[in-house]
């Protein structure tokens, strides 16, 4: 076995093996100007008593109590204070068991224990996916594994995360533009370039030919001609498509049917049993989020809800983040932070 198909398997068996096996997922929240978290019911778990809060990710959150950075686990107690300084404002996330660190000017990755064991010898460094992560140096870009260990390239310009096995390689950008290889774990290098590629997801990944989208199969076979102006990943069976004329999104199924008319002026794949759409009826309108089932009905929207919501990310292990002001992303700074879960339901309400 060549360890390209050895890391795939193990990724395999990372992926069935699960998450790391707590009481359920946590959820960021913001409360009279401290970050803590609640449970999918609202409850909160952890009082809001920090400075700044990233997401939990494998039982882990980076937080800032003060001048200290580090990480918490579920019952709020700080765990992990590395000796290395964050590759950001606040430390990154773990995925794989690792997460990126800055030692100088230089990206290492630091495993659960707080151990460097990728040493910090990249000027950039992207998180762990499916046991490969992106690193480059200032020649060059390739994908590692857990160890540190080159496994494919070097050579690139850079490439996203790789999803079911397949890694999309960007072999040279310019003027807006790229030029794209598809990488299978498994199978090899998939045949041709592209203009573009997102990520694999039900075993379709949406490819760019000739100024159009389209979706390869597995084996790299097309399986929906390249005739859209953008297009999406799939998730329950649809993904979500811009028509070139119009300007408007619907959803296709694995046939290329456009089985959800195109009459939104954004769309997002499917999480869970919901899709984020934006409602506005021209570009200049206000942004009017909403989330529609699979047969393209609207769920609820920012606007029917008390108080009304402007702004919603993608739904996350069953609940929404949603803003009034802004985007969620930007609460702490104007934009009140609150979530829904799929029936439309505030859980926690948009609170500063």
């Amino acid at each position: 076995m060549d360890r390209l198909a050895m890391v795939a398997a193990a990724a395999l068996v990372a992926a069935v093996g699960g998450d790391d096996g707590s009481g359920g997922p946590l959820f960021r929240i913001l409360q009279d100007g401290r970050w803590g978290f609640i449970d999918a019911a609202g409850r909160v778990v952890i009082q809001p008593r920090f400075e700044r809060a990233e997401r939990f990710s494998e039982g882990l959150a980076a937080v800032q109590d003060g001048e200290t950075r580090g990480y918490v686990d579920r019952t709020g107690a700080l765990v992990l204070l590395p000796r290395y300084q964050p590759a950001a404002t606040l430390h990154r996330r773990f995925a794989d068991g690792r997460a990126v660190v800055k030692e100088g000017q230089r990206y290492g990755y630091i495993d659960r224990g707080g151990r460097l064991v990728i040493p910090a010898r990249y000027l950039a460094a992207e998180d762990f996916s499916e046991g490969l992560a992106m690193v480059c140096d200032e020649r060059t870009c390739g994908y590692v594994d857990r160890s540190g260990r080159g496994v494919l390239g070097p050579g690139f310009m850079g490439g996203q995360p790789v999803k079911e096995g397949l890694a999309v390689a960007v072999l040279a950008m310019s003027m807006g533009r790229q030029r794209v290889a598809l990488h299978d774990l498994r199978r090899g290098r998939v045949p041709g370039e592209f203009e573009g590629a997102g990520e694999r997801s039900e075993g379709l990944v949406p490819v760019r030919l000739a100024g159009r989208w389209g979706f390869l199969d597995v084996e790299g076979r097309g399986a929906i001609t390249p005739r859209f102006a953008a297009a999406g990943e799939f998730h329950g069976g649809l993904a979500p498509v811009t028509e070139e004329a119009s300007g408007r999104c619907g959803y296709v199924d694995r046939r290329g049917v456009l089985v959800i008319p195109a009459r939104f002026r954004a769309c997002r794949p499917f999480s869970g049993h919901l899709a984020r759409v934006d409602l506005a009826e021209t570009e200049t309108d206000r942004e009017r989020p909403a989330f529609v089932d699979a047969r393209g009905a609207v769920a609820f929207s920012g606007d029917a809800l008390t108080p009304r919501f402007d702004s919603a990310e993608d739904f996350h292990e069953g609940l929404a983040a949603v803003g009034l002001g802004g985007e969620p992303a930007l609460a702490g700074s104007g934009t009140l932070l609150g979530y829904v879960d799929e029936q439309g339901r505030y859980v926690w309400r948009p609170a500063e």
